[in-house]
């Protein structure tokens, strides 16, 4: 069989370094010699990293669709299950935190106690809608992204019978202590994180910490709208 005559495209010189008769300059080989090896273990690392992001999303998705999916089972049952899965995939304290952001600081001991009490009650109301919501869509784990050194970006779809297009979901995840967790959801380029900081930001600066307590303890009550800066 005849070799290809292809050869590989030229390796584009350095952003910012001029070339020197038509070579690289001896400072550009040597920023080059010292870069790739450090890039020929980080970018194997970094993609079996993002890759491994991608396995823990699929199981979490998978394991929280088959509890869905369980009508024998009462929906207490399945709410207490949806929870516990919750507290192994998320890391619920800090995304509570980054969610108060600056005011965190700014929050008393108790305040802070009550605070992340009440935050996890309304994620437990919204998982007990979400059941009632659910109408056997499929979710595809469609690719992942590293965003930084810590961070990964993993993109799903979701199918519903009664949407034309896929919904799109993607699951910001953190590498820490061994561990993968999920610190935020964006639907649509949504930002759950970003949504609440905002809508939160708006009632503290309105009514304060105590205020914003109030409010989410009255939409844990089904007292109340979403929580508004204005009443």
């Amino acid at each position: 069989m005849k070799p290809s005559t292809t050869c590989c495209p030229k390796t584009p010189l350095p952003w910012n370094e001029p070339a020197v008769g038509g070579r690289w300059s001896r400072r550009s080989l040597l920023l080059t010699a010292g870069t790739l090896p450090v890039a020929a273990v980080a970018l194997p690392a970094l993609a079996a990293r993002s890759q491994e992001a991608a396995v823990f999303i699929r199981r979490m998705v998978d394991r929280a669709l088959e509890i869905l999916s369980r009508t024998d089972r009462s929906r207490e049952a399945r709410i207490a299950e949806l929870e516990r899965l919750l507290e192994e995939a998320t890391d619920l304290d800090l995304i509570a935190k980054l969610v108060l952001g600056a005011y965190w600081r700014k929050a008393t001991p108790e305040q802070r106690r009550r605070y992340l009490q009440l935050f996890r009650k309304m994620i437990r109301r919204q998982i007990a809608a979400n059941i009632s919501r659910y109408d056997g869509q499929r979710i595809e784990i469609v690719g992942s992204r590293d965003i930084d050194d810590r961070d990964i970006m993993v993109r799903t779809l979701v199918y519903d019978s009664k949407r034309d297009a896929p919904y799109r979901i993607d699951w910001r995840v953190r590498h820490s202590d061994g561990r993968f967790l999920i610190i935020d959801v964006v639907g649509e380029g949504v930002s759950l994180l970003i949504t609440k900081r905002k809508e939160f930001g708006e009632i503290v600066s309105a009514k304060g910490i105590e205020g914003l307590l109030t409010a989410m303890a009255r939409k844990i009550e089904g007292n109340d709208d979403p929580p508004r800066a204005r009443s």
